[in-house]
């Protein structure tokens, strides 16, 4: 049984968990973690964008109190380490992370050194990483070999009435996320950066395989066609600025350069409100225009005069794609959404997409109002639409 820990919104991670593996396989679900009942092979850790880490339940304590927990994961995590390291005199790497439970880092400390002992007295050399914080970074858990062989992160998670000791599969390689993100050679700050980690969860929530078609009607500057060429799916691409194709077209060439991709892509300068694309498109995976930039709280009469400059062009959009839709297509556009005093204020054609013809798909395991991207301090969010054709 496997066990997620969950990126900085976890209702993105579980809704991209449920449309990967299947709701019927996810377990429970906690603020950090989503237990999902398949094989490891089920989960790509590179193509999961809102996942941290990737780990195997490997025993579960039915308490929550430290001093149960500290003797329990001790003596189970040495066993397991002197397992692993059967037949080998090399150093074993160890580290720790806590996630949920009230202790200290000190106390964590307390529980590598005293595993650590353990070990050393059944002839094992052992190299313990530690961290400020109760929970090591996916950098250190790469840099210390922690996935390797000879090395092990074991993860002890709160659940509602027990403790989960879990080990570390696979974590996000945040050095390839950011090589994708600021070394391609081009990048606009005026059409907005679509971090790759919510390009390739659009892409699982629109469901992308290998053997289907990805088109995006926006691409810009091509994040969501470079994560899609990844996955080896088929892409197509256009954007009513020629300049954006040009940009989509180099950042492409370098991603085939960079991974050994031969990537066959459509390019089309078009506007989305009007394009003929063909007759049935597999999936839609866009972000539409968001509006202009905001850094302060705009006026009550600014900010109504962008949202139904938005709320046209993206009503336009959906309307002009709805007949090239196939019936098993699926969509899912990143549309905008404004943080102010009141709340959130959504697109009003959100309330209407029955009427365009779509069905917005729904989640088990997270609400609706859970797919929004954002950070604490923006005011303009991405709203994500799971769409269907009704």
């Amino acid at each position: 049984m496997l066990i997620c820990i969950l990126g900085r919104q976890p209702g993105l991670s579980v809704a991209e968990l449920e449309a990967t593996a299947g709701s019927e396989y996810i377990q429970s679900v906690g603020s950090d973690y989503a237990i999902v009942k398949c094989e490891p092979t089920k989960l790509l850790q590179q193509e999961l964008g809102g996942v941290i880490k990737i780990a195997e339940i490997i025993t579960t304590v039915r308490s929550l109190r430290w001093g149960r927990v500290f003797s329990v994961s001790r003596d189970k995590i040495v066993r397991y380490m002197i397992g692993i390291a059967e037949g080998t005199d090399r150093k074993l790497e160890l580290g720790l992370s806590v996630y949920g439970l009230f202790v200290r880092p000190e106390q964590l400390s307390e529980l590598s050194f005293a595993i650590k002992k353990k070990l050393k007295a059944t002839g094992y050399s052992v190299h313990v990483s530690l961290s400020k914080d109760l929970a090591l970074n996916s950098a250190s858990v790469i840099h210390n070999g922690l996935t390797d062989r000879l090395g092990s992160e074991f993860l002890l998670i709160a659940g509602p009435e027990e403790t989960y000791i879990a080990r570390t599969l696979s974590v996000q390689d945040i050095d390839r996320y950011s090589k994708r993100d600021f070394s391609r050679p081009k990048r606009d700050t005026v059409v907005g950066m679509l971090p790759p980690k919510l390009a390739q969860i659009m892409l699982n929530l629109a469901k992308v395989t290998a053997d289907r078609t990805v088109l995006d009607p926006f691409c810009g500057t091509g994040v969501v066609l470079m994560e899609a060429a990844l996955k080896h799916a088929k892409i197509e691409g256009s954007d009513i600025d020629p300049k954006m194709i040009e940009y989509t077209k180099s950042n492409l060439d370098w991603l085939s350069k960079e991974y050994g991709l031969d990537i066959d892509i459509k390019l089309t300068c078009a506007d989305a409100t009007t394009h003929k694309w063909h007759d049935r498109v597999d999936c839609v995976v866009s972000e539409t225009y968001l509006g202009r930039p905001l850094s302060y709280q705009p006026s009550r009469e600014s900010l109504k005069t962008t949202v139904d400059e938005c709320n046209a062009l993206v009503t336009k959009f959906l309307t002009n794609l709805r007949p090239q839709l196939g019936p098993e297509s699926r969509c899912c556009i990143a549309v905008p959404t404004w943080s102010s005093p009141q709340g959130l204020i959504h697109l009003p054609v959100v309330d209407h997409l029955d009427d365009l013809g779509y069905n917005r798909v729904g989640f088990l395991h997270t609400k609706v109002d859970q797919l929004v991207y954002r950070r604490p301090d923006q005011i303009v969010a991405r709203e994500l639409l799971v769409l269907t054709p009704k």
